[in-house]
């Protein structure tokens, strides 16, 4: 508006100073001059319309986005309220391009693990049927992935089928837990883990180099070593590997009972407290030799447990290839103290029970040698023996032992062919034959703890 008052005071005092001379002309000229003005001057407005078009429609889509609400509808506060937002933008881009791939996924791993089984032996000695059996022994889904910079969690669930005549396979909780990463060289877990006693037992079934677990663990142990509670482990700084594992648990052992589960007061001695040292160093370059101790015991007087494990491994690899001999065994001494009423018939009339105990130590253990011919093919024998601690079995052996021999074909990391026969003498003086065709596989890699078998 001010250039066309500009304009019309220039056209009206050139008029009078040339007192109508050459009028005509100087209006035409004008007249141009006001219709590029007023050209130039629609072409702004309508570049400032679409500027103010796209910045509305800007805020509109970050409002929703954000949840927030223009803070004015003037092209100045569009703009700072947008200066603000990609402010936030940039500042929440960063963060995440600061985070490792683990710190925001959650990764899923899966496990199955089936075999066919021929038993030649009496039913009532095993857990199956006799004869010829298929089983999906155990299918498997892991979770696990970091927290934060303190801490990363994981979960299994399994379903492992069951006895009864359906056959069926409920999924169950197998490990939950949560574990330190900050605190290094010290690592803390709490929840539901398998407790690193010996060796094998904090093994899945799956990761054996065998078919089956040894039968010394399944009776002295209770099998996989299930235990809830919370466990601190620390590695020395020293030259070679020196680790130190202590933990309380309300049982270990996924077979072992939980003792005083009755809705009862539990004590401090009625928990299960375990203790552990493990060493590995190398002998030149082509051996390695470890070696561990660890214990479990519950200190109560009436229910008492104290089992004493021993775990040695050797692994010798010539020359680097990938032909290598491994040798492992655990052997265990195991005591256990049972408490039973006296007075049964007394307590039913209302008498207090009176509690007696009775105590039976056995020794046990295992020990095995595989040869991996290489990547692919691997053979290897086992030998298992124990002593019976449990009051209610009959004995008619003084040890139950297993002789068996195995062999692996892996077609890769995640997938792999396993035979075992084996040879049973079970404490009843009965005897049996075994056969195992396995194959197992693996879905989206593995991240249970590695292992040397």
């Amino acid at each position: 508006m001010r250039n066309c008052c500009a304009v019309a005071v220039l056209v009206c005092f050139s008029f009078l100073s040339h007192g109508g001379e050459d009028s005509s002309e100087l209006l035409r000229t004008m007249q141009k001059q006001l219709e590029l003005l007023t050209s130039r001057m629609d072409q702004q407005a309508r570049i400032i319309a679409e500027q103010q078009q796209k910045i509305d429609e800007q805020n509109r889509i970050i409002g929703l986005s954000m949840g927030k609400r223009s803070i004015g509808s003037s092209p100045g506060a569009a703009i700072l309220e947008r200066i603000e937002d990609m402010e936030y933008q940039v500042e929440h881009a960063t963060k995440l391009a600061s985070r490792k791939p683990a710190e925001s996924t959650i990764k899923v791993e899966a496990a199955i693990d089936t075999a066919f089984r021929y038993f030649d032996g009496d039913a009532s000695e095993t857990d199956r049927p006799a004869g010829n059996d298929f089983s999906v022994r155990s299918a498997q889904l892991s979770f696990s992935g970091t927290i934060d910079k303190h801490f990363k969690a994981f979960m299994v669930l399994n379903a492992i089928p069951s006895s009864d005549e359906n056959d069926e396979a409920a999924m169950e909780l197998e490990e939950a837990a949560v574990v330190t990463t900050s605190l290094s060289p010290v690592r803390v877990r709490g929840g539901r883990v398998f407790a690193d006693v010996g060796r094998f037992s904090s093994f899945h079934t799956h990761d054996l180099p065998f078919v089956t677990r040894p039968g010394s663990l399944e009776r002295y142990v209770g099998g996989e070593s299930v235990a809830d509670g919370i466990d601190v482990q620390a590695e020395l700084p020293i030259s070679h590997l020196l680790r130190i594992t202590g933990g309380v648990f309300n049982k270990v052992g996924e077979e072992f009972p939980l003792l005083n589960a009755t809705g009862d007061r539990r004590n401090g001695a009625e928990l299960t407290f375990l203790l552990k040292a493990l060493s590995s160093f190398d002998i030149g370059d082509a051996h390695t030799f470890s070696a561990g101790v660890s214990t479990l015991q519950v200190p109560d007087q009436l229910i008492r447990r104290n089992l004493i494990n021993l775990e040695l491994l050797y692994s010798w690899r010539p020359d680097g290839r990938n032909k290598r001999l491994v040798w492992g065994s655990e052997l265990m001494r195991n005591e256990q103290r049972t408490r039973f009423i006296t007075n049964l018939a007394e307590v039913e009339l209302g008498d207090d029970p009176i509690l007696k105990r009775e105590s039976r130590s056995g020794f046990g253990g295992y020990s095995y040698l595989e040869y991996f011919y290489n990547t692919h093919w691997s053979f290897g024998a086992r030998v298992d023996a124990f002593q019976n601690t449990d009051p209610s079995v009959e004995t008619r052996r003084t040890y139950e032992q297993t002789y068996s021999l195995f062999t692996t074909y892996r077609f890769s990391e995640s997938s792999l062919l396993r035979f075992e026969a084996g040879r049973h003498e079970f404490f009843s003086g009965n005897s049996a034959n075994e056969f195992f065709l396995q194959w197992t596989v693996l879905l989206g890699g593995h991240s249970h703890d590695t292992h040397d078998h």
